[in-house]
């Protein structure tokens, strides 16, 4: 159903109905916005203004807070891992993902039902169950000189590996909503099973594959607890968990630390917002098939 229908159907209801809706709705979107407002407000304030009210506009807007986060918690370099390791996971997710979800969809082996049902079972378990294991199997995987452990390819294979699963079901239930025949087509007119994936299903799950990239590239960009125990050097921890250094034990710089999140937020929200019809569209056309 498209913006324009829902507004219409909305409208139509009677006032008595339509009126606590549109209240209620709108107590949901300022409870979502509130938070946004208290960062960012307070991102321009001073460490005075805080201590007097944790809630207010700037008495004299400042980007000394900025300042203090860029330089205390590297976010240059941190803002640059987080890129490398967002974009990392979402090419090797929608690549493993893609193939995994063609083979349980459209090519026949006999333990393909048993794989994906296997998969279906990881969706319930919680990631953070897998965090020891996971930290001790990366410190004893060697790679050449050194271990996957405080490596960006490390926590790169985690992302995948996590949401692998959800990742699977999305693509295989997007596959499976395709019609056999365009498989038929393909074979007959010559083209093998890699060719009919790579010209044919591929181009055909545009929506989904756009469904896949924003979901995990938000997911890697806003992680924090495998980032924390598995990236523990300067030169790989990505933008959360470097936020996080601003606030000390002993040390406290509300402000600065308000600057560090507004940063570490505004990828997000631009993605968001240039993304989302393209968004949209694709859990229309994907996952509600």
């Amino acid at each position: 159903m498209n913006e324009r229908g829902t507004t219409g159907r909305l409208m139509r209801l009677p006032a008595a109905q339509r009126w606590p809706l549109i209240i209620g709705m709108l107590l949901l979107s300022a409870s979502a916005f509130f938070p946004l407002y208290v960062m960012a407000s307070n991102a321009f304030r001073t460490n005075l203004d805080w201590a007097n009210s944790q809630i207010g506009l700037p008495t004299t807007a400042s980007l000394d807070a900025f300042r203090r986060a860029w330089d205390g918690a590297s976010i240059g370099s941190s803002f640059v891992n987080s890129i490398e390791i967002s974009v990392g996971t979402v090419v090797l997710s929608v690549a493993v993902a893609t193939m995994a979800a063609y083979a349980c969809s459209k090519i026949a082996w006999w333990p393909r039902q048993g794989i994906f049902l296997f998969l279906l079972f990881w969706i319930v378990v919680p990631p953070l169950v897998l965090l020891v294991p996971v930290y001790i199997e990366l410190a004893n995987m060697p790679l050449i000189h050194t271990n996957l452990l405080d490596s960006k390819l490390g926590i790169v294979l985690v992302y995948t590996a996590v949401n692998l699963p959800f990742n699977v079901y999305l693509m295989t239930a997007y596959f499976r909503s395709l019609p056999d025949e365009l498989l038929e087509a393909a074979r007959i007119d010559g083209a093998s099973v890699p060719q009919t994936f790579a010209l044919v299903m591929v181009p055909l799950a545009r929506p989904a594959l756009a469904t896949l990239a924003i979901f995990n590239f938000l997911w890697a960009w806003n992680e924090f607890m495998f980032a924390l125990f598995i990236l523990t050097s300067t030169s790989t921890k990505p933008l959360t968990v470097a936020v996080q250094q601003l606030q000390g034990r002993f040390d406290q710089d509300p402000t600065a630390l308000m600057a560090g999140l507004c940063i570490a937020t505004l990828p997000v929200i631009g993605v968001y917002l240039i993304f989302q019809r393209h968004l949209v569209r694709a859990i229309t056309a994907g996952v509600g098939k």
